[in-house]
């Protein structure tokens, strides 16, 4: 069941109906997530709705709540005067928190600090900057979503306690946003204002993170749950509930997320091969949390006599070590973050090298980026304590070559390699060295099957023919020429020069000056839509002094700025990690149109609301375009994303109407062109909801360059 099939009326009042048993709980109960803003809020709410909130437990769902305080005015001027606001609020909360006298008013308690502790429940607090007194955040807002994407938002005049549920004259209107009964958006509307105030993005009103002073004098109740609210828990919580202290010195633990089949195979077939092996798994499906939750089964089996555990998780980039620090915190881990200046984290991580060794810890975390990881003494103390080391690579093809593979020589005891492409583009020695390191596939979890499972999301794909210009083709032209005749005699992966002459051509396919008018033609249809990704190639197109005035990305946001009026941001890697959120905020929050980006978003970065893509450059690496693919295809909500839309442009030597009138020895050399961007095409292509239309161009690529049949791979390099 889900929230679609519940029978809600449009509106509820306390006076006459049940609003606990025929509104909250039967909508908490379908629930993946549940936000909530309300003036007030009690403990005591638990309890009245306890059955929906422990079915949105073991949903592995969560809660979202903004409330609010009043300060007094002295409050007011220390806030002015510069103490802490965060201080001040929990002052405040502290000063007017009573303690409970009975055993259920303990319990409630104690089920709230729970929840709180274990990230079910997250709690922000609304102070209003006004100069009225007695000015507070006072809406009452709620937004239930399931895992099917339907939403559910009421709003009214009752508060989040006993009396705005049940004792006062309470009522609220509810709208819900499967077709037809929420034309007007309203649910989305509620939405997205949620999201504002709980990012401190409303004039006027600071959303503050709850106190942790506060959550300190809640812990004190965490040993007073009533057995009562255990009944609909599953017994993986029940335990936890019982057994579980809020403690510092714990293993990492479950939480609430709970994993899909094909995950948990995953993580019990890297426990057969004694915790050794690799997740093959398309972009999108959850790769970060399978490899937490083998974490997890690695630190609780008691078959593993290790009984104290380093994590080191490697990933390419400074962004990606942030994400996987916040993903890492969901299951209740507080890792090391290592990258950057290393004199900011060198002793940091050398304290916890030297508690594991020293048997004064048992579970340590670091998120390390690879030019880290080099650092001679991550090296040397990884070394000392390798059978105590799960080693955990997100992206693992990258440690396949060069200074990188040094890491893979040290023989750790537990290693765990994530990769939706572990294969090298024309690298079999650096595979080689992945393979033999990281052991076998532990699962195989493609594109198609997770598209038909529901995992990720239906697209549609538009191939957009485009030709060089005179210019670029006759470059083109003299580049292969040079490069047929070099790798008759050199190995591309030895000879510079060789390397320098692919680098040009390729630079030529990327930048092919056609594709700007082809991409105001594509877009213009979507300049006042949102959620839109435009992928640029790392060329210019000027001869200039400094080439970085004059490159495609700058041609593309100012064409989509100037001629579409479209509001667009870029993301590259001259941003920031503070500027990236920002923008990554603005995206998803439809303050901008569109993201212009060149290559930092291919590995691991998650924007699930990304409706369409347009890429203007690709490599023949399959790496590099699948990973793109992925990008788009994540699940996001189906009333805005019913499916995806990926818009390639295809680079062809020229015009196919004119090649009739070609040498066959000219169309041998231009074909090759063809054949390489035929392999990503076909690959687009034969999962796309509309492949019909797409094998058109596919046809037209094969007739025109007589490519009846032809090996994608070929015979020339990229």
């Amino acid at each position: 069941m889900s929230l679609n099939e519940l029978k809600l009326k449009m509106d509820y009042n306390t006076n006459e109906d049940d609003v606990v048993n025929d509104f909250y709980i039967p909508c908490l109960q379908q629930s993946s997530s549940y936000d909530r803003i309300t003036g007030f809020f009690s403990g005591v709410t638990l309890q009245i709705i306890g059955r929906g909130l422990c079915s949105l437990i073991t949903n592995g769902g969560r809660m979202r709540l903004i409330i609010s305080t009043r300060l007094s005015e002295e409050d007011e001027e220390a806030i002015r005067q510069g103490y802490e606001e965060r201080e001040i609020v929990a002052k405040d909360f502290l000063d007017k928190f009573d303690d409970p006298t009975d055993e259920f008013g303990k319990g409630y308690l104690s089920l709230l600090t729970y929840l709180i502790a274990h990230e079910i429940l997250d709690v922000r607090v609304a102070v209003v900057r006004s100069s009225c007194k007695t000015a507070m955040e006072h809406e009452k807002i709620g937004i239930f979503f399931d895992d099917a994407g339907n939403v559910v938002a009421f709003s009214g005049s009752g508060n989040e306690t006993p009396s705005g549920l049940i004792n006062n004259s309470e009522n609220f209107d509810v709208y819900c946003s499967w077709k037809g009964l929420d034309p007007s958006n309203r649910c989305f509307g509620k939405q997205f204002h949620f999201n504002k105030l709980w990012s401190s993005s409303i004039n006027n009103v600071d959303t503050i993170p709850f106190p942790e002073a506060v959550k300190a004098k809640l812990f004190q109740y965490q040993d007073y749950l009533p057995k009562e609210q255990l009944i609909s828990l599953d017994k993986r919580f029940r335990d936890k509930l019982v057994s579980n202290k809020i403690t510092q010195d714990y293993l990492p633990s479950f939480g609430r997320i709970v994993l899909h089949d094909y995950q948990n195979d995953a993580v019990e077939q890297w426990q057969k091969n004694s915790y050794r092996g690799y997740f093959d798994m398309a972009t999108g499906t959850g790769k970060t949390y399978t490899a937490l939750g083998g974490l997890v089964a690695l630190t609780h089996d008691a078959n593993v006599k290790q009984k104290r555990f380093f994590c080191i998780i490697v990933v390419p980039f400074t962004h990606l070590a942030t994400q996987w620090g916040g993903d890492c915190s969901t299951f209740g881990i507080k890792p090391l973050l290592a990258f950057g200046d290393s004199r900011k984290w060198k002793e940091k991580f050398e304290d916890s090298v030297n508690s594991i060794e020293l048997h004064q810890s048992k579970f340590e975390c670091v998120v390390i980026t690879i030019g880290s990881l080099l650092h001679d003494f991550v090296l040397s103390g990884l070394e000392r304590i390798k059978n105590n080391v799960v080693f955990i690579a997100d992206e693992a093809h990258n440690l396949g070559a060069g200074k990188t593979s040094k890491v893979l020589t040290i023989d750790f005891k537990f290693r765990l390699g994530l990769s939706a492409t572990m294969d090298r583009h024309r690298d079999e020695a650096g595979t080689s060295k992945l393979y033999d390191f990281f052991g076998p596939c532990c699962v195989h979890y493609g594109l198609d099957k997770a598209i038909s499972e529901g995992y990720l999301s239906h697209y549609k794909y538009y191939p957009i023919l485009v030709w060089l210009d005179p210019d670029e083709l006759d470059e083109y032209v003299k580049l292969s020429r040079e490069i047929s005749k070099l790798s008759a005699y050199e190995n591309p992966d030895d000879c510079e020069s060789l390397k320098m002459l692919l680098l040009k051509r390729a630079l030529i396919i990327s930048g092919c000056r056609m594709k700007l008018p082809a991409l105001e033609e594509s877009i213009r249809p979507f300049a006042k839509d949102y959620h839109t990704l435009v992928y640029c190639g790392a060329v210019s197109y000027s001869d200039a002094s400094d080439p970085k005035e004059d490159t495609q990305i700058k041609s593309v946001i100012s064409m989509l700025y100037n001629e579409l009026h479209m509001k667009v941001e870029r993301f590259t890697s001259l941003e920031n990690i503070e500027e990236r959120t920002t923008i990554k905020n603005h995206f998803e929050n439809k303050v901008v149109n569109a993201l212009v980006a060149i290559k930092c978003l291919d590995e691991g970065v998650n924007i699930p609301c990304i409706q369409r893509a347009f890429i203007l450059a690709s490599s023949t690496n399959p790496k590099e375009y699948i990973q793109r693919r992925g990008r788009v295809l994540r699940l996001f909500n189906p009333t805005e994303k019913p499916y995806a839309e990926i818009f390639d442009f295809v680079t062809v030597s020229r015009d196919p109407k004119t090649l009739s009138s070609l040498s066959s020895e000219q169309l041998h050399l231009e074909s090759s062109l063809a054949k390489r961007e035929l392999a990503r095409v076909e690959e687009f292509s034969h999962l796309a909801d509309n492949s019909s239309e797409s094998s058109q161009v596919i046809s037209e690529i094969v007739s025109a360059y007589g490519l009846d049949e032809f090996d994608p791979e070929g015979d020339d390099y990229e």
